[in-house]
């Protein structure tokens, strides 16, 4: 039965260290795109994200509406990556929750999108960068942390 732990722990933490590994290369990542003022998007894109209450592909398809994204830079520079945006914004008085592709400097924070500037009629409530697919649908720091703290676990615990 240890052994058998051993062996799930060991491949958990090798498709973290994979996953996590691979963010700088290049490749194609998806994010929802979609905000809560468009007509139809305000059931599933409001803070909370509800991926339940996306319309089916033939729905989307019908009404030229697609609410996922593949993110690439057309123009392959060695000093942007994409990422996966999410913004909560009162504009005009009135909340609005959108989720799109955006482009930073490679050298940026993740965290640097609370500092950028916006128009003058826009308050920023919120506003998270990210880089794993669909990541955008919510807060990920749970994932993230999660993450960084299993091998630390496993080389505590877990001796191989």
């Amino acid at each position: 039965m240890q052994n058998e732990l051993k062996i799930v722990l060991g491949g958990v933490c090798l498709i973290l260290v994979l996953h996590y590994s691979q963010a700088d290369l290049p490749r194609q990542l998806e994010c929802w795109h979609c905000s809560s003022e468009t007509s139809g998007a305000e059931d599933f894109c409001g803070v909370t994200f509800d991926e339940d209450s996306v319309p089916s592909s033939e729905m989307m398809k019908e009404h030229n509406f697609n609410v996922l994204r593949n993110c690439s830079s057309t123009t392959h520079s060695e000093h942007e990556r994409p990422v996966c945006r999410k913004t909560v914004e009162e504009i005009n008085g009135k909340v609005v929750t959108k989720r799109f592709c955006y482009y930073t400097n490679k050298s940026d924070s993740l965290d640097r999108c609370m500092e950028e500037p916006t128009e003058n009629n826009v308050v920023r409530i919120f506003c998270q960068d990210c880089q794993a697919d669909r990541c955008n649908s919510a807060d990920n720091h749970v994932a993230a942390w999660l993450g960084q703290l299993l091998p630390l676990f496993l080389a505590k615990y877990v001796r191989f």
